[in-house]
């Protein structure tokens, strides 16, 4: 899942380092694309402190709700109708039509978050802003990375750019789409590709939108099962 939809299953708590948490792991990977941290997975502690404890359950909960969607019945279904769209725009390597597939559908769930007033994105913004950056350096020193000041500046950037609040916008998703894959194979979309894209993303949006928040609540009631177990 993209920031936003990330964000929808902590919104509820509305707490700074809830958000940040929440995000953080894919804030790490666009920052620097081998920052593949797995702090869960090496038992480390951060019950010493408020802050650092839900900016952790917030690390925890994006990996749970990636691991339930990527499974989910409605990713699996949805991005399967979008690579037979966008096989017959993306016809040659190194654009790989599956992989644009995952982003896009990840990317208009963003978007029809926003289109339907679902997430706050001013509150999304600032409660990044609130974050404490010398605890953000904590976490970040104790998971393995030394040089924080880098990613400080990319993090502001993000903050201040809002560019998510642009998501509503199909224009704006192609974009993001041409932006993400060029971290992959380097080659932007030509004009061509770029406008029968835009067709079906557009036509992707106004067909899920009915639909969308399926895939919402069904990963919300796989986490719900397993706080029960």
């Amino acid at each position: 899942m993209n920031f936003l939809s990330h964000y929808y299953f902590v919104q509820v708590n509305n707490n700074p380092y809830s958000t940040l948490g929440a995000i953080l792991p894919d804030l790490f990977r666009n920052h620097h694309y081998n920052w593949k941290f797995r702090p869960e997975k090496e038992n480390l502690l951060f019950n010493d402190n408020s802050d650092l404890e839900l900016l952790f359950e917030g690390w925890k909960h994006h990996v749970q709700v990636d691991a339930l969607f990527h499974n989910s019945a409605p990713f699996i279904i949805h991005t399967s109708q979008l690579r037979e769209e966008l096989v017959k725009v993306f016809t040659h390597l190194p654009k790989r039509p599956f992989f644009l597939a995952h982003v896009a559908y990840e990317l208009i769930l963003d978007c029809l978050l926003i289109r339907n007033n679902i997430v706050n994105t001013d509150l999304f913004y600032k409660n990044l802003d609130s974050c404490d950056f010398q605890t953000l350096d904590v976490f970040m020193d104790r998971i393995g990375i030394s040089e924080t000041k880098g990613f400080h500046l990319f993090l502001n950037n993000f903050i201040a750019s809002r560019y998510l609040e642009s998501y509503d916008k199909p224009k704006s998703l192609v974009h993001a789409l041409d932006r993400i894959g060029r971290r992959v194979w380097l080659e932007q979309f030509s004009k061509r590709e770029t406008e029968n894209a835009l067709t079906v993303i557009e036509n992707a949006i106004e067909n899920l939108n009915a639909e969308f928040l399926n895939v919402f609540k069904i990963v919300d009631e796989e986490i719900k099962k397993s706080d029960q177990l």
